[in-house]
């Protein structure tokens, strides 16, 4: 049998790294194995032949504010970054809570988006009716436990209602989790003082590990599979280790800037403004043995671009990462140590399964022809220019990393081809 491509290189599997011969065929993987023959054969050298990437925590900001992301410019930043599948996060200047504005952006996306987008639902406190009614249009929920970009914070007294309600789809939910209550405590506490104080004091520890006990708590009553997002602290990895040890399917994530940049970068650079901020060397370095170890159950970009203006002279909280998936990912690999198969599970294997798509997130017959092949031997330094985002701008410009995507094939169609984009 003739293959549409074949796939040859450095695989990583769950045990490790093979050589191997990958057929595509109809978009889908169709054997794996050696000397098997295509129409076109990529071989890759060097590299290494992830199943594609899914970063499962983007805000791609349309529609509502176009000009700082859409869904053609962040999804040509996710190719740039070596990522195949995003999820987009619900809250937009009109949150993603119903059926009418979730079909706007499965539109969109669906117009421009170079990669697959996939929805989360918000829950909103109000509306609490429409959960089961969207179900079918998104591959999980979100609620946010404090005020951030575009959301209020959901009022802990409703969450058991709303976890019971999520249960009954069977779908998963995220949490951000900063309990408001303490972050407004801090404000009363320092009353106008707190204009002098640096923003990560006034959204401290405690507000997350807070709201990680609220949420254990509510799914106690629940059986639903959920996660914390942008975990920060070393300490919320070893609560959600507890939960889990004590029967929760409680799961946690790990953003690349938590894992890259620490409090004292925040302190020279008030561009990496962020929520939950960054905190200590030492959360920083417990995030990264936490990939290793398989603690961090994802690892993700929390993709929110802002104008450098937004960022500048309003302060607005956020930095966008889907040009650098990639550049982090050749840097925690081999800077940091972690072996390529942790990163497989964290960035493929267990988003899929975490959101219920069975269709990737792996390398085997039948899945679809994902895949994410980088060269962790082809230093880049980060600079604007190269950007593919519209806000423009990278936390990480004039950095250099190890390496970078190489490829980006999605449904067996390369759309960044040995460093270069098709389209």
């Amino acid at each position: 049998m003739e293959h549409d491509l074949v796939l040859e290189g450095r695989v990583v599997t769950d045990e490790g790294i093979v050589e191997e011969e990958i057929g595509v065929s109809d978009g889908k993987i169709a054997d794996i194995g050696h000397g098997l023959k295509g129409s076109r054969r990529t071989r890759t050298g060097r590299s290494l032949i992830f199943p594609g990437f899914i970063d499962m925590h983007v805000h791609l900001r349309e529609p509502g504010w176009e000009h700082k992301e859409d869904f053609r410019t962040g999804t040509a930043a996710a190719v740039h970054g070596g990522v195949t599948t995003v999820v987009d996060m619900p809250n937009n200047p009109d949150p993603a809570v119903s059926n009418s504005t979730l079909d706007v952006k499965r539109r969109l996306a669906g117009e421009k988006a170079l990669v697959d987008v996939l929805l989360y639902g918000g829950v909103d406190p109000q509306n609490l009716q429409l959960v089961p009614t969207i179900s079918g249009a998104v591959v999980g929920y979100k609620i946010y436990l404090s005020e951030t970009t575009g959301s209020h914070g959901f009022p802990e007294d409703r969450l058991e209602e709303a976890v019971r309600m999520i249960a009954e789809t069977g779908r998963p939910a995220s949490f951000h989790c900063e309990d408001q209550r303490t972050i407004d405590e801090a404000k009363r506490r320092l009353g106008d003082m707190r204009r002098q104080v640096p923003y990560a004091d006034l959204r401290l520890p405690e507000s997350e590990l807070a709201a990680v006990s609220t949420v254990a708590a509510a799914l106690t009553k629940q059986h639903v599979s959920a996660n914390v997002c942008h975990a920060s602290l070393g300490e919320t990895l070893s609560m959600v280790g507890r939960a889990r040890s004590g029967g929760l399917d409680l799961n946690c994530e790990a953003t690349l800037h938590h894992l890259y940049f620490s409090r004292r970068d925040l302190d020279r650079n008030p561009m990496l403004k962020t929520n939950p901020p960054l905190r200590s060397e030492e959360d920083r370095e417990a995030l990264i043995q936490g990939v290793r170890l398989g603690n961090v159950s994802f690892v993700v970009t929390d993709h929110a671009p802002h104008t450098m203006a937004e960022k500048m002279e309003k302060g607005a909280a956020g930095v966008p990462g889907l040009d650098d998936f990639s550049h982090v990912v050749s840097w925690l690999i081999r800077d940091q140590g972690v072996d390529p198969t942790a990163i497989s599970k964290a960035a493929s294997t267990r988003p899929a399964r975490f959101l219920g798509m069975k269709d990737r997130g792996g390398l085997a017959v039948g899945m679809r022809g994902d895949f994410s092949v980088l060269d962790l031997h082809s230093p880049e330094k980060v600079e604007g220019e190269s950007l593919r985002t519209k806000c423009g701008w990278s936390p990480y410009e004039g950095r250099e990393f190890p390496g970078r995507a190489r490829w980006t094939l999605v449904a067996g169609e390369a759309l960044l081809d040995d460093f270069e984009f098709v389209r």
